[in-house]
């Protein structure tokens, strides 16, 4: 069902409006009507709708700048504008200033306004499943690197400003090479899947966990107190991967190794941190993996 809020200060526009998109819309799309922004703004605040019919004389009243305040204050919600005549240089304009599309209320027909509204959602929903894309991997769903790297400045940022500690996980599943030769793509999917939401039970709901590429994971533990805060997650990661993964019916073995680090003791910025979990991660599968180690400046491992 498509929620269309309509605000519209004409009764009689309104009410053609309304029988139009009921003709039309195969009994799929709702309708709510206001006269003026203010009283669209209230409801807005209360209810959400999933696209926005707004005639433009009520633009033309505040000025085109309350698109740019109605598309801060909406998310970006689809906005289409109707207009009595039309007006190149102001379609032009409300179009770059985010509305979707504009009808001229002379020449509107009931295909048209269904179409308009229609089209709206669905370019919206594309671009929101390509902002989903940019920052969330595909296969897990778990945060991305762009935005695992986003969150880890800005968590560092605010645990300088008060004085607060950061822990930095990074994981790789040791025999996710030969996996990949004997389970083959699906197989090896089915195991990253498992990985990523047996990662994710052992952090707290705060925590973000990102896969970075491959059977490369990473988590990011803002105000944790202690470096023995780390082991003991550390400890719980280790045990989880060390449990039977199922795929095509079989049981299938595997271990992890793990890099921490803590800021502000193993390193000051984004970069260095992710260079020395890495550093440590590296360590532990040289001495042949299952394990975890802090950078050499630290404290040790288990």
């Amino acid at each position: 069902m498509i929620k269309v809020l309509l605000v519209e200060a004409s009764e009689v526009d309104a009410r053609r409006a309304r029988d139009m998109l009921a003709e039309a819309g195969e009994g799929d799309i709702t309708v709510t009507h206001v006269g003026n922004l203010s009283a669209a703004l209230r409801l807005l605040s209360r209810e959400s709708f999933d696209v926005i019919l707004l005639y433009g004389e009520l633009i033309d009243t505040h000025g085109l700048n309350v698109l740019d305040l109605l598309q801060a204050a909406l998310a970006r919600m689809p906005i289409v504008m109707l207009t009595d005549h039309k007006d190149a240089r102001k379609e032009r304009q409300a179009i770059q200033r985010g509305i979707q599309d504009v009808i001229v209320k002379q020449q509107w027909t009931a295909e048209q306004l269904v179409r308009a509204v229609r089209h709206s959602v669905d370019r919206k929903q594309a671009e929101q499943h390509l902002s989903y894309l940019a920052q969330y991997d595909p296969l897990t769903a778990l945060a991305n690197r762009a935005l695992f790297r986003d969150r880890l400045i800005h968590a560092l940022a605010i645990a300088k400003r008060k004085k607060q500690q950061v822990g930095l996980v990074l994981l790789s599943l040791d025999q996710f090479p030969s996996l990949a030769e004997t389970l083959g793509p699906d197989g090896c999917d089915v195991v990253l899947k498992e990985a990523a939401e047996r990662l994710k039970k052992c952090m707290r709901e705060v925590d973000t966990v990102a896969r970075l590429e491959g059977d490369a994971f990473t988590c990011l533990l803002e105000g944790i107190n202690c470096r023995a805060d780390m082991d003991i997650v550390a400890k719980r990661v280790l045990d989880s991967m060390s449990q039977p993964f199922k795929t095509k019916g079989e049981q299938i073995m595997a271990t992890a190794s793990i890099g921490v680090a803590v800021y502000p003791l193993d390193g000051l910025q984004a970069d260095e941190l992710m260079q020395r979990t890495q550093g440590a991660l590296n360590a532990v599968q040289e001495a042949g993996g299952g394990n975890y180690q802090f950078p050499v400046s630290g404290s040790g491992n288990a």
